[in-house]
């Protein structure tokens, strides 16, 4: 009988001793768990500040295309009267050019005319 209570005795330290390791196991395991859920607040945040900056890209890049419609439109409205001086510039520049050559041909006309009627003379 007191064999068997030694073995009874001895079953239970290794049970105690089980259980030890069994509650420590527990407590590392609970260690983890709030490591990861500390990992997973950091990925949270990590992630929210992802969607904010592609928020403010997206933003960025609306006022960027309105920038640049903005320039376009500027250009075309800018550049529309420069392109309107040009135009008048090569339009009173054709006319003196038609003047001028309207009194060169007027003289080569009156000179030809002088030619053919002092060859008909002689």
């Amino acid at each position: 009988m007191k064999e068997t209570l030694n073995l009874i005795l001895d079953e239970l330290k290794e049970l105690k001793v089980g259980q030890q390791e069994l509650n420590v196991g527990f407590q590392e395991l609970h260690v983890e768990q709030k490591e990861l859920k500390d990992e997973i607040k950091v990925l949270k945040r990590g992630q929210q500040e992802i969607k904010e900056g592609y928020q403010d890209l997206k933003f960025g890049q609306k006022v960027i295309q309105k920038d640049v419609s903005s320039i376009k439109d500027n250009l075309i409205n800018g550049l529309g009267p420069y392109f309107e001086q040009i135009e008048k510039h090569i339009d009173t520049r054709t006319d003196e050019l038609k003047d001028v050559l309207g009194d060169q041909q007027r003289v080569i006309d009156t000179l030809s005319a002088r030619s053919i009627k002092h060859e008909g003379e002689m």
